[in-house]
C-alpha cells in the first residue's frame, strides 16, 4: 500500500513538472517552433530575446509593479494579520472574510472590477493601478502567512519584555517582528513572485506605456509562437525558483510558514 501511495506521489509530481519540462526543454530547439524533445540545441532564442528592447522594458516594468506591491502588500498584511491576531471585536468573522475575499474571486472578475472602477474615478496612472490591483490580490496571503507565525508565536515572550519595562513598540520592533521574521520574508518572497508572474490581473489593467511582461508574452503569441517565449518563460521560471531556494536556503521552508 505505502509503494502505490508513493507511486501515485511521484505521477502527481511528473504530472506538475511536465508543462515545465516541455518550455524549458523546447527554449533550446533550432526549429522555429516549439519541439519536445528539442531538435538539436541553440541558445539562439536567448540570444534573440536579450535583444528585445519591449521585453527587457516589459521586465522593468513587472519588476518595478512587484517591489512596490510586495513593500504596501508586506505592510498593509502584517498589521491586519496582527490585528486580527491580538484584537477580538464585533464582526471580527466578517472581517477576516472580506479580506480573504480576493481568494475567492477569480482574478478574471477582480481585474474586471478594477477597470470599471478606474473608468469610473478616472484614474489615468497605469502603474498606481496596476500596483493596486497586486496588492488586492496578494495580501490575503500575507495575512494567512503571517498569522501563522503569529499563531506560534509563545505569549509568554511580550510578558517577559513587558515585565522588563518595555513598550509596546519597543515590544513590537524587539520581540514580536525578530519572532515571526520568517514568516514575513515568506510572504514577501511569495507576493513577488505573485505580482511578477500575475497575468490575469494586469491584462485588464495594463496600456501601451505601462506592459508588465506577462501581457507582453501574451500579446506576442498573438502573433507568433516561437521559442523565443519557451526561453522567456523559461528565464521566468528559473527566476521564481531562485527565489524559493534563497528562501529555503536562508529559514527553511518550514520555519516561514510556521511549521
Amino acid at each position: 500500500m505505502l509503494r502505490l501511495v508513493d507511486a501515485l506521489a511521484w505521477l502527481v509530481i511528473l504530472f506538475l513538472m511536465a508543462p515545465l519540462i516541455i518550455i524549458v526543454g523546447g527554449s533550446f530547439t533550432v526549429t522555429p517552433y516549439v519541439a519536445f524533445p528539442p531538435v538539436g540545441f541553440t541558445l539562439r532564442w536567448y540570444d534573440q530575446l536579450m535583444h528585445r528592447q519591449d521585453f527587457l522594458d516589459a521586465f522593468l516594468t513587472s519588476l518595478a509593479i512587484a517591489v512596490l506591491t510586495t513593500c504596501i502588500g508586506l505592510v498593509l498584511g502584517t498589521l491586519a494579520a496582527m490585528g486580527m491576531h491580538r484584537h477580538a471585536f464585533p464582526g471580527k468573522q466578517a472581517v477576516e472574510g472580506f479580506l480573504a475575499s480576493p481568494l475567492i474571486l477569480p482574478t478574471l472578475v477582480s481585474g474586471i472590477a478594477l477597470l470599471q472602477l478606474y473608468y469610473y474615478i478616472d484614474l489615468n496612472a497605469a502603474l498606481i493601478g496596476l500596483v493596486i490591483g497586486h496588492v488586492l490580490i496578494t495580501v490575503p496571503y500575507v495575512i494567512r502567512t503571517v498569522g501563522a507565525g503569529l499563531l506560534g508565536l509563545d505569549p509568554a515572550l511580550e510578558e517577559a519584555a513587558s515585565s522588563l519595562g518595555a513598550g509596546p513598540m519597543r515590544i513590537l520592533w524587539r520581540v514580536i517582528l525578530p519572532a515571526i521574521s520568517p514568516s514575513i520574508v515568506a510572504s514577501s518572497i511569495f507576493v513577488f513572485i505573485m505580482s511578477f508572474d500575475q497575468a490575469t490581473v494586469s491584462i485588464f489593467l495594463a496600456t501601451p506605456d505601462v506592459v508588465p511582461l506577462p501581457v507582453r508574452i501574451y500579446t506576442y503569441i498573438d502573433l507568433a509562437i516561437d521559442p523565443m517565449i519557451a526561453a522567456v518563460s523559461t528565464l521566468m521560471i528559473g527566476f521564481s525558483f531562485i527565489l524559493v531556494a534563497v528562501l529555503q536556503k536562508l529559514i527553511g521552508l518550514e520555519a516561514a510558514f510556521g511549521g
